[in-house]
């Protein structure tokens, strides 16, 4: 069994060959012709989607007519990679809801993160480890050493 009769059997469920053909309006010939030589046309393919109110991009990317990069789904860390550093200090800033994302290029890294947290959020407050209070919760060192017998 090939991958577009797999997809066909997924999408179709009981519904036979020729229902799906007359969903469609296409002959079962065709349909089974294409699907069997693992090869459904885009038409029949967006077809489909329509008469099973399915999502057409996702059916196109499955049946292969679409690679990811079409719609938009490559891969994020190329993008990243890609990305210029004013871009990614743009979306940034953009994500934590500052308007005034430019004086953040004037700053160190440091000081940008620091305004930038101050400004998502102005009334948290968050100690530094040096700061850190002693939880009940937290292991203690024990009082005194195990020893192999214990």
């Amino acid at each position: 069994m090939n991958d577009t009769i797999k997809w066909l059997d997924a999408v179709r469920g009981s519904d036979s060959i020729r229902e799906v053909a007359r969903k469609i309006g296409t002959t079962h010939a065709t349909l089974n012709r294409q699907a069997n030589d693992d090869s459904l046309s885009f038409e029949l393919v967006r077809s489909i989607s329509y008469a099973y109110k399915r999502p057409v991009l996702a059916d196109l990317l499955a049946t292969g007519h679409l690679a990811p990069e079409d719609i938009g789904i490559s891969d994020v860390e190329n993008a990243l990679h890609a990305a210029t550093d004013e871009a990614l200090v743009l979306e940034v800033g953009r994500r934590l809801g500052m308007t005034d994302t430019g004086s953040l290029f004037d700053k160190p890294i440091s000081e940008a993160v620091t305004e930038a947290t101050i400004h998502q959020f102005p009334t948290r407050d968050v100690r530094g480890s040096d700061e850190d209070e002693e939880l009940p919760a937290v292991a203690r060192p024990a009082e005194t050493e195990p020893t192999d017998e214990q």
